[in-house]
């Protein structure tokens, strides 16, 4: 299928149906995997899990950004979002969360179902690696 330049540069087109971590990783590597400082993007879903957005949330510096679950659900509220993912990089290059974003997330995801808007997932990304919490605390 051929697409316009325009359509083959759009990270994450509207309306694609996101069917796991992966898909959230291959876009937020894209987009944050070679930053040289912390970015945290959030990703806004239908009821079908297709994308209706995103945005930069956060930057910080080469180790740190603040994140509040505020940050997220204001834009989610506002978008009428029916879920959420969020991402972010690791500038050094070790995709292992730290204690504070096992922190971060236990918040957000906890806020996030409070206001019926679920986490979806919460990845780091560097150029070359991963970790999905859904996928490595088995998130129903």
């Amino acid at each position: 299928v051929a697409r316009t330049r325009e359509e083959a540069e759009l990270p994450y087109p509207r309306g694609t149906v996101v069917a796991g971590p992966r898909d959230i990783v291959e876009i937020a590597r894209r987009l944050i995997g070679a930053d040289i400082s912390e970015v945290i993007l959030a990703f806004f879903f239908d009821a079908r899990q297709r994308v209706t957005g995103h945005c930069e949330v956060a930057r910080g510096t080469l180790n740190a950004a603040r994140l509040t679950p505020r940050d997220i659900l204001v834009r989610a509220l506002a978008v009428n979002a029916a879920s959420v993912a969020i991402a972010h990089n690791h500038p050094a290059g070790v995709e292992t969360p730290s204690r504070a974003d096992r922190q971060v997330t236990a918040v957000i995801r906890d806020a996030c179902a409070l206001v019926g808007i679920p986490l979806l997932d919460h990845v780091i990304v560097t150029d070359t690696a991963h970790h999905s919490f859904r996928d490595a605390e088995g998130w129903e």
